[in-house]
């Protein structure tokens, strides 16, 4: 009779251990376009470290870098249809669908990453949590590409004329598609995964990113000049597909989430912290790197300007008042 009533309490404390609370398993796909190795991919790769251990195995995470699940605009249609449960992707491609994340892309919206750091972690945070829960999207944590600057193969860019005639490749936002226009460029919207074959058969004969993401993806590799006009601040998000999410319990929501939404703190600083070097790294790949003077970004600042008036009231949603907000936070932020 005791063998039988403890074979019972077993099987109703595994019964019960499996089907509520943290122990569900349940995995976690998680997709980025960010290279392996880059400070992305290695932020995910600890977030994965960390879910799992405290999970005790049981929330899986696997994870796809260097856009193997696609572009930045599929990733995101897969997480939010519920095919990938997670990815780490940037503000500009996002804004494709949280329209009001275009307002952060705005050329020279912000003055330092201090700046851009109290005004989205201080002022826009729960704002934004509210519009991505909307778009299908569960919103985790900031991270960043950093600042964008301008890579060419044939001639040096020191000023907006001289990028007259060169074709370049630029990532599909109103902001960013607006800002080209108004350097006049017609820009060539690519998918990440091809940029490195459309630089060398010539589709396009420039690009802007970081010298980060420039490296990690090696387009450096070709091109001949580098131009840190430093035109967008580039933010990033991590987040998971709403339909994943409300499958999940309690336990597992607070574990995935992380404590007080900083599940990836060095999300951010990893990126910063080896800008300087990335820097040096390209000039050891034999690519001139330019550092323009107040009188250069000159022409490149005042565009930026033009750009903010054009796009921000017809980007639509709520981008009026997250514009008016971010200006009343840059203000109580200081430079």
């Amino acid at each position: 009779m005791f063998l039988k009533q403890l074979k019972y309490l077993v099987c109703v404390s595994i019964t019960l251990t499996i089907s509520g609370g943290l122990f569900a398993q349940t995995t976690v796909k998680l997709a980025t376009v960010a290279p392996e190795g880059s400070p992305w991919a290695n932020e995910l790769a600890k977030i994965k470290k960390k879910i799992e251990s405290e999970s005790q195995g049981q929330i899986k995470f696997k994870i796809y870098p260097g856009g193997q699940m696609g572009g930045e605009n599929e990733i995101l249609q897969q997480v939010i249809r519920g095919k990938l449960q997670g990815a780490g992707l940037t503000a500009g491609a996002l804004a494709n669908t949280v329209k009001e994340l275009n307002v952060l892309e705005i050329p020279y919206l912000f003055n330092s990453y201090a700046q851009a750091d109290c005004v989205l972690d201080d002022h826009l945070l729960e704002d934004f949590r509210k519009l991505f829960e909307a778009k299908g999207l569960i919103f985790v944590t900031w991270a960043e590409n950093g600042y964008r600057s301008i890579g060419t193969k044939s001639a040096p860019v020191k000023k907006p004329e001289d990028l007259k005639g060169v074709k370049i490749r630029i990532q599909e936002s109103p902001v960013h598609i607006a800002y080209w226009k108004q350097l006049g460029v017609s820009g060539i919207p690519i998918a990440i995964p091809e940029v490195l074959p459309s630089l060398q058969t010539g589709v396009v004969e420039g690009f802007d990113n970081t010298p980060l993401f420039t490296l990690a993806a090696e387009w450096q590799t070709a091109i001949k000049y580098f131009t840190l006009t430093r035109h967008i601040y580039q933010p990033a998000a991590i987040l998971y597909s709403k339909k994943y999410w409300d499958t999940l319990n309690d336990d597992q929501k607070k574990t995935l989430m992380g404590e007080g939404n900083k599940l990836a703190p060095g999300a951010r600083q990893a990126v910063r912290s080896i800008e300087k070097n990335m820097i040096a790294t390209l000039k050891k790949a034999d690519v001139q790197v330019y550092e323009p003077s107040a009188s250069d970004l000159a022409g490149f600042k005042a565009a930026g300007n033009a750009v903010a008036g054009q796009v921000v009231g017809k980007i639509g949603g709520q981008s009026k008042q997250i514009y008016d907000k971010i200006q009343k936070a840059k203000a109580a932020c200081g430079g």
